[in-house]
């Protein structure tokens, strides 16, 4: 790939971010209630005022994050604000806890802490909104929401895993996998010094417990001994966390400079991952499976085999990664058929947001905008990356 190239694909995922981002500030403020509203029909009908804290925080961190990375205009950080604005006011626990869901006004608890991702995803709005305002009102939250995070995610008797069932003596990778991401962004405003152990401790998990197992797959859940848990649940791949993840561990080696093993791994997970989910007939990436029956994927139609957005956008990213960072030309050329797939199905006519969900062949399964944990996140955040990522290598910022 020539620096042209990446010049023009850097302005082509910006374009198409900030136009997403335009559509969903027109419309995502409940002038009445605060915060957001996120649930709605293709044509912008509301469907609802739910407040899941998830929906909430995400969009917060991502207008935050469009003006701190993409445009400076001071109509992200306004939505940011009225975001920030209604998760302080409204969603705090106690204790650096967050909690689930909420009101359509924001004044009663419907669900409390049950879920550490929430306590994740507040993580990560408060304190990309700290970093793009030079606001630090809420450094203490973002400071006790920190270490309730680091204590809890290794603690084997924490329970609040909601969408995870807690089960003596198993382990989950995505709390792990999400907390990469969500501490390195807390790091922008606590430091790095403070959060790198953690971090670390993190990656580590990811890559060398969940990653290295007798499936040869990096599964979602393992006993806590790194053995197989051989159940359906035990037994899920899920591609979209596993590109998520590593995409999250090489950001963090980048930022490092840390270009040596763990990098490399990263890499060669990716393109391990990408041979066993992408769909050689359709296009597209396959959504989670039974590590037992991959092969299989490719001659079923059953749920297994639709196409989710937010997988194949996160894996959109992770391509490029792997196509820029690599030497693999099989790299570059997956990463170029997922792209035009995106475009081609995921990615309407008339732009915009992309669908939520295809069916194998790219029929369109569901259209809606948003929803209870959907907002305007995982799609405008990969379009982000991608830009960033390819604007720095047209600048030969990247060693490749």
């Amino acid at each position: 790939m020539t620096g042209e190239e990446a010049k023009r694909l850097s302005g082509q995922y910006r374009d198409q971010l900030l136009e997403i981002m335009e559509e969903w500030a027109d419309h995502t403020l409940d002038l009445e209630n605060g915060g957001f509203d996120v649930d709605f029909e293709r044509d912008w009908t509301l469907r609802s005022h739910e407040k899941n804290i998830w929906a909430q925080a995400r969009q917060t961190y991502m207008f935050a994050a469009v003006y701190q990375q993409a445009d400076r205009n001071e109509k992200w950080l306004r939505v940011a604000e009225a975001g920030r604005d209604f998760l302080t006011k409204y969603a705090y626990a106690g204790g650096g806890r967050w909690n689930y869901r909420l009101s359509d006004d924001g004044k009663q608890v419907e669900q409390g802490t049950c879920s550490i991702f929430t306590d994740m995803f507040v993580l990560m709005a408060l304190s990309q909104y700290a970093e793009a305002s030079g606001d630090r009102r809420d450094l203490s939250l973002i400071e006790d929401t920190f270490h309730s995070i680091k204590n809890h995610i290794p603690d084997p008797e924490f329970r609040d895993l909601l969408p995870h069932i807690w089960r003596r003596g198993i382990c989950r990778h995505s709390p792990y996998m999400i907390a990469i991401n969500a501490v390195s962004v807390a790091g922008r405003i606590l430091g790095r010094d403070k959060v790198k152990p953690f971090l670390s401790q993190c990656i580590e998990k990811v890559l060398y417990f969940f990653g290295e197992n007798e499936s040869g797959f990096l599964l979602e859940s393992l006993k806590e001994d790194g053995k197989i848990w051989d159940t359906p649940e035990g037994r899920i791949v899920n591609p979209g966390h596993i590109f998520e993840g590593m995409a999250f561990c090489i950001d963090e080696f980048l930022r490092d400079g840390e270009l040596g093993e763990d990098l490399a791994r990263a890499v060669k997970m990716i393109r391990e991952t990408a041979a066993i989910s992408l769909d050689r007939e359709f296009g597209g990436i396959f959504g989670a499976f039974d590590y037992k029956t991959p092969g299989r994927l490719q001659d079923v139609r059953d749920e297994e085999t639709n196409k989710i957005d937010w997988v194949n956008c996160e894996a959109l990213y992770a391509f490029a990664l792997a196509a820029v960072l690599g030497e693999d030309e099989k790299a570059e050329e997956d990463y170029r058929e997922l792209h035009d797939y995106c475009e081609r199905f995921f990615r309407p006519e008339s732009g915009g947001d992309w669908y939520p969900l295809l069916g194998r062949s790219g029929n369109i399964i569901r259209d809606h905008r948003g929803g209870k944990h959907r907002a305007a996140f995982h799609v405008p955040r990969a379009l982000l990356r991608l830009s960033l990522l390819f604007a720095a290598f047209s600048n030969e910022k990247i060693e490749h």
